[in-house]
C-alpha cells in the first residue's frame, strides 16, 4: 500500500471517529512623488470626517447608456466601457472606455454539448490535491451541473463548519445560442438555449451597474432535476496575475491555484502535522482547509490585464484560476444562479470601485490605534481567580514599566465578574487612560467558560434565536472551543438581532469601549435559518448580518452617548454588495500559529493583510506572538521580530495562546526584552498621524493604507513578486524579517532613492539588497527627500 493510500484510510478513520509607476486613481489618492510625505506628518493632525458619514461613500451609477442590437452581435455601451456579446454560440468580451478588450468568454473547447461529472472532489482532507486530482469541466462561457452536491463538514472538533469534502456529480451542460433579445432600460435580456437535451432553458441579463461596474446575472431552470451548480469561464493570458480574495495566506497571486470560498477555521502547520504526515505537502500547508483556506474571504480579485471581478453570491463557490489549463480561468457556483460584476480599468482604479461596492473599513477613533494588550485565557488552566490576578498584575507592570498602551484586551472578562473584579479593573484602565476591550462570539455554549455569561445559551434557546434543523429543533453541535453543546444565533431573526445588541449596548454600558468579535464560522449546509435560507447559502453572507447587528448596537449606543468612541474587530469576513467591510471597524487574521511558520505563524501575515486590503478591509489588527501555541511558548527572538513586524501596521496588538499564556514582555528572563517591545511600540505611535491620515484617504479612495508593492508599480514585474514587503502609503517601504536566527534580509526596491531614517542607509532602486537588521532592528525606507515621521520613542 503506498504512503497516500496509508494516509486516506488513517485520516478517514480519524474524521470518522469525530463525527512609481503608479496609475492614476479615479479621485485624489496619496501623492506618489519622492519629495513629499502624504501628509506632512510634522503639521496639525488632520480632523477625523463626521461620524455619521465615516462609512464608504455612497457608489456612482452609470449613465449615458446605449444598446446596439444586430444580427450577429449585442453591443452595450457605457462612457467607461462597453460589453459585446456574441449570439451564436453566446460569448461575451468587456472592453475599457479606450476600446482595449480586457476579458473575454470566447472560448468554447473542445465544442462538446456535455460532459459526465465524476465524483471528484472539489476539496478533500483539506485541499490535499496531491492525493486526489480535480474533478474534470467544461470550459464553455456558461456551464450547469445537473445532478446532485455532496458537501461534507467537520461536525464536532475545533473546526465545526469547515469544508471536509466538496464535490458535484452527473451531468454538465452548457448555454448555447442566443434565442430572444428584450431591452428594459439599460439592461439586456436575453433568452438562451441550453445542450441539455430536456429542453431546459436559461436567462441572461446583462446591465450598465454602479461604480463603472458591468453586471451579468446567469439563471437556468429548475426542470425535472435541480441544478446544483453553475459556472462561468474565461480566456486568460499566460501570465495573467488575479490577486485579492481576501485574506489568502499562500501567495498574493492565485494563478495556478483551485481552492472554494468557505470561510473556515485553520490553524495546524506542517511542524504541528509532522508526526501524521511528515513533509509530503510544504511548508505553506495548513491543516484542515489547505493553503489557500482562510477566515476572511472576500469573493473578488484585481487582474493585471486592465479588469476587476467580484462574484455577487454568497453561496459556496469553487474558483480554478488557470489551473487544470494555462489558458483559462473559472469559477463554479453551488446552485441554479449566477451574478458577477466585471470592472474595467487599471489597478488603482479597480481597487476604488470594487471596494466602494463592497464597502470600507471606516476610520477608527484615536485611541485604537495605539498599542495594545491581550490577556489571553489558558483554556485548560485558567480559573477566574487565577485569571484575574494576571490582568492585575498586567495593569502592574503596565504601569511600573511605564508602557505606552492605548487599550488592554481582557478576554475572560466573565471570570472578573465571578470574582467581582470586573468594575475595579474598569476603573482602574480608565485611571491609567486605557481603553478596556472585552469579548463576544457567534455562538452560544452550554459549557460554562470565562468569556461568556452562563445565562446566554438558555436564553437564546428558549427564545428561539438560534438555527434549526428542518424538523424545527435548535441545531446543536460541539463547541469549538473543545467542550460541551453550542449553538449558532440566527441573524436573520430580528428578535435575535435586537437580543444581541441589546446584549453589545450593555457591555459598552458596563465600561467596554471595544470587542474582539469572534467566530461565526460554524454554519452548517444543513442548517436552516428564521428567513427561510439554507446553510449553503449562508454560511458566507453570516459574517455580514453578524457585524451589522454590531454596527447597529454601537449607532444605537452613540446617538444617546455622544461622547463615546466604541470599536470593534472581526475575524470572519465576506464579501459582496455591503460586504462585511462596511459594517467592521478591523479585522485580524485569525488564530495565528505562534511560531514562524509560512502557513500561519509570522510568514503568513503579510500577504494575508496585503490580500484582504485590496477589497476594502484594510483596517488590519495584528496578533503579535499569535495564538496557537501547542508547539510550545514564543521565545523572545520571535515576539520582538513580530512586534517590529506590526509596528508599521494599522493596529497594533499582542496576543496570547490557550495552553501557554500571554507572552508579556515582562515574562521574560532578559529585560532587554521589555526595552525592544518598547521601542516597537514607540515607532507605530511615531507613525500614528500617517496611518491616521491614510486611513482617512483609504475610506475616501479605497487604495489601502498598507499596499501590496504591485499596486504602487504595476509596472515593475519584481515588485509584483513580492510576498513578505508592503508600502505604507506611497512612500514608506516596509520589510520585515520573518525568518528565525537570521541577521538580516533580502529587500527589493523599486526604481527611485530609499532611506533608512534611523541608520540613514541609502539604496538607489531598481535592485535586491541584504539589509542588516539586528532582532530590535526593523528594514524599513522612506523615498530620499521625504520627512520621515519622529525618531521612536516620541509621545502618542
Amino acid at each position: 500500500m503506498n504512503k497516500n493510500m496509508q494516509l486516506i484510510l488513517l485520516l478517514s478513520g480519524l474524521l470518522w471517529g469525530c463525527g512609481s509607476d503608479n496609475d492614476p486613481s479615479p479621485s485624489t489618492s496619496p501623492s506618489s512623488s519622492p519629495s513629499t510625505l502624504s501628509p506632512d506628518i510634522t503639521s496639525s493632525e488632520p480632523e477625523a470626517p463626521p461620524r455619521q458619514k465615516n462609512e464608504t461613500p455612497a457608489t456612482t451609477p452609470p449613465g449615458n447608456i446605449r444598446i446596439e442590437d444586430g444580427p450577429e452581435r449585442i453591443t452595450l455601451r457605457t462612457d467607461y466601457g462597453h460589453v459585446e456579446i456574441k449570439r451564436a454560440p453566446l460569448s461575451m468580451s468587456f472592453y475599457d472606455g479606450n476600446g482595449n478588450k480586457v476579458l473575454s468568454s470566447d472560448r468554447q473547447q473542445p465544442p462538446v454539448p456535455l460532459l459526465l461529472r465524476t465524483p471528484l472532489p472539489s476539496r478533500l482532507l483539506g485541499g490535499w490535491t496531491e492525493i486526489m486530482p480535480e474533478a474534470p469541466a467544461l470550459y464553455a462561457p456558461f456551464t450547469f451541473v445537473v445532478g446532485d452536491q455532496l458537501n461534507l463538514q467537520f461536525p464536532a472538533t475545533f473546526w465545526v463548519g469547515n469544508m471536509l469534502a466538496s464535490a458535484s456529480t452527473g451531468v454538465e451542460f452548457r448555454l448555447t445560442n442566443v434565442q430572444g433579445v428584450s431591452v428594459d432600460g439599460n439592461q439586456l435580456s436575453l433568452d438562451v438555449g441550453t445542450s441539455d437535451p430536456s429542453g431546459r432553458k436559461a436567462r441572461v441579463t446583462i446591465k450598465a451597474d454602479e461604480n463603472s461596474s458591468f453586471h451579468v446575472s446567469v439563471k437556468v431552470n429548475h426542470f425535472l432535476r435541480e441544478v446544483p451548480l453553475i459556472s462561468a469561464s474565461f480566456d486568460s493570458r499566460p501570465d495573467e496575475a488575479f490577486r485579492g480574495f481576501g485574506g489568502r495566506r499562500n501567495k498574493i497571486n492565485q494563478r495556478n491555484e483551485a481552492f472554494l470560498n468557505w470561510a473556515e477555521e485553520f490553524s495546524q502547520t506542517p511542524e504541528e502535522l509532522e508526526p501524521l504526515i511528515g513533509d509530503t505537502f510544504g511548508d505553506h500547508y495548513q491543516f484542515p482547509s489547505g493553503p489557500q483556506g482562510a477566515y476572511y474571504i472576500q469573493s473578488l480579485f484585481v487582474s493585471d490585464q486592465g479588469y476587476g471581478f467580484m462574484l455577487d453570491r454568497d453561496e459556496l463557490s469553487h474558483w480554478r484560476m488557470a489551473s487544470d489549463r494555462s489558458d483559462a480561468w473559472r469559477v463554479e457556483v453551488a446552485g441554479s444562479e449566477l451574478d458577477f460584476l466585471v470592472v474595467p480599468g487599471n489597478q488603482k482604479q479597480v481597487v476604488s470601485r470594487l471596494s466602494g461596492i463592497n464597502g470600507r473599513h471606516r476610520v477608527p477613533p484615536r485611541w485604537s490605534l495605539g498599542p495594545m494588550l491581550s490577556e489571553t485565557i489558558q483554556e485548560f488552566t485558567d480559573t477566574p481567580e487565577n485569571y484575574t490576578e494576571k490582568v492585575k498584575e498586567s495593569l502592574d507592570q503596565i504601569e511600573a514599566l511605564e508602557l505606552p498602551v492605548t487599550a488592554f484586551a481582557f478576554e475572560g472578562w466573565v471570570g472578573t465578574k465571578k470574582t467581582g473584579a470586573f468594575d475595579d479593573i474598569i476603573q482602574r484602565l480608565r485611571a491609567q487612560n486605557i481603553k478596556p476591550i472585552t469579548y463576544y462570539r457567534g455562538f452560544v455554549g452550554q459549557a460554562e467558560d470565562e468569556l461568556e455569561e452562563p445565562e446566554v445559551y438558555q436564553q437564546a434557546l428558549s427564545r428561539g434565536y438560534v438555527t434549526r434543523h428542518e424538523s424545527g429543533l435548535p441545531y446543536l453541535f460541539g463547541s469549538p472551543l473543545m467542550g460541551g453543546i453550542a449553538a449558532l444565533i440566527d441573524f436573520t431573526n430580528p428578535q435575535a438581532v435586537e437580543w444581541w445588541k441589546e446584549r453589545i449596548k450593555k457591555g459598552l454600558e458596563e465600561g467596554s469601549e471595544g470587542f474582539m468579535q469572534d467566530f461565526g464560522e460554524q454554519v452548517q449546509v444543513d442548517m436552516v435559518f428564521h428567513d427561510g435560507s439554507s446553510g449553503i447559502a449562508m454560511h458566507n453572507r453570516n459574517a455580514e448580518l453578524f457585524h451589522q447587528a454590531t454596527r447597529e448596537a454601537f449607532d444605537e449606543f452613540v446617538a444617546d452617548n455622544p461622547d463615546r468612541e466604541p470599536w470593534f474587530f472581526v475575524r470572519f469576513g465576506n464579501s459582496g454588495r455591503k460586504g462585511s467591510a462596511h459594517y467592521e471597524s478591523a479585522s485580524w487574521p485569525g488564530d495565528n500559529t505562534a511560531d514562524w511558520s509560512r502557513a500561519s505563524g509570522l510568514g503568513s501575515v503579510i500577504p494575508d493583510m496585503l490580500n484582504r486590503s485590496v477589497g476594502g478591509a484594510y483596517g488590519f489588527v495584528t496578533e503579535i506572538g499569535g495564538y496557537i501555541d501547542t508547539l510550545g511558548s514564543v521565545d523572545s527572538e520571535l515576539l520582538i521580530r513580530w512586534a517590529n513586524h506590526a509596528s508599521l501596521m494599522p493596529v497594533f496588538r499582542q496576543h496570547g495562546g490557550p495552553v501557554n499564556g500571554t507572552p508579556m514582555p515582562w515574562r521574560f528572563d532578559d529585560p532587554e526584552v521589555v526595552e525592544h517591545y518598547r521601542a516597537a511600540m514607540n515607532r507605530h505611535i511615531a507613525a500614528q498621524p500617517l496611518i491616521y491620515h491614510l486611513w482617512q484617504e483609504a475610506l475616501a479612495t479605497g487604495i489601502p493604507i498598507t499596499r501590496p508593492l504591485w499596486l504602487e508599480y504595476p509596472n515593475d514585474p519584481e515588485a509584483g513578486r513580492q510576498e513578505q514587503q508592503f508600502m505604507l502609503g506611497p512612500n514608506v517601504l516596509v520589510a520585515p524579517v520573518v525568518s528565525p536566527g537570521t541577521d538580516g534580509r533580502d529587500v527589493y526596491f523599486p526604481r527611485g532613492c530609499w532611506q533608512h531614517p534611523e541608520t540613514k542607509e541609502t539604496v538607489l532602486g531598481p535592485q535586491t539588497k541584504f539589509i542588516l537588521a539586528a532582532v530590535n532592528e526593523l528594514p524599513y525606507f522612506f523615498n530620499c527627500g521625504t520627512e520621515p515621521f519622529p525618531v521612536p520613542g516620541g509621545g502618542f
